[in-house]
């Protein structure tokens, strides 16, 4: 059991280095580059499949003994370190090393999609209804904000992890 601990902690450290290493490398390259490593990271679950695969490895290397509870304890716990870190990197990023970042790329993703519906042919109307959300995502970001979309984060993470549990649960039969 404390071997499964450990994992969760090494496996949601490790996720979260790297995203936090892909974070400030992408902010380095440019803001283009730093809009297509969200809408990436928005699109691919890469922290599931990472999870996951370190569920099963945990599982084949026990035999296929654990219990599945104790792999969604396994799942959330990597989740919540991978959620610290997470929280820590944009914070550090976008509060303390480069304020402008955030707003420069809320300018960016809002240029796209304006483009993108004009290029659509939209109404004059919904065109302006964007622009209008995206002069609102420019307000700064509040503690309450931040501990709100954390505590979303973590309801999603757990029924992911219960996902995963139900998946190695499969795989054990």
């Amino acid at each position: 059991m404390k071997t499964i601990y450990a994992s969760a902690l090494l496996t949601g450290t490790l996720i979260g280095l790297l995203f936090t290493g892909f974070l400030f490398f992408s902010w380095n390259q440019g803001i283009d580059f730093m809009v297509s490593f969200h809408k990436y990271y928005a699109l691919l679950p890469l922290v599931f499949l990472s999870v996951l695969g370190a569920a099963y490895l945990i599982e084949q290397k026990q035999n296929w003994t654990i219990d599945w509870k104790l792999i969604i304890r396994f799942a959330f716990l990597s989740y919540i370190i991978f959620e610290i870190f997470y929280a820590m990197a944009n914070y550090l990023l976008f509060d303390i090393v480069d304020p402008s970042a955030y707003l420069r790329m809320v300018d960016t993703l809002n240029q796209e999609d304006v483009q993108r519906l004009k290029e659509a042919n939209a109404p004059e109307e919904k065109i302006k209804e964007l622009i209008k959300m995206g002069e609102y995502a420019k307000q700064p970001i509040t503690w309450i904000q931040r501990l709100v979309a954390i505590g979303q984060n973590l309801i999603i993470d757990f029924i992911k992890s219960v996902l995963i549990g139900f998946i190695i649960k499969q795989v054990k039969r």
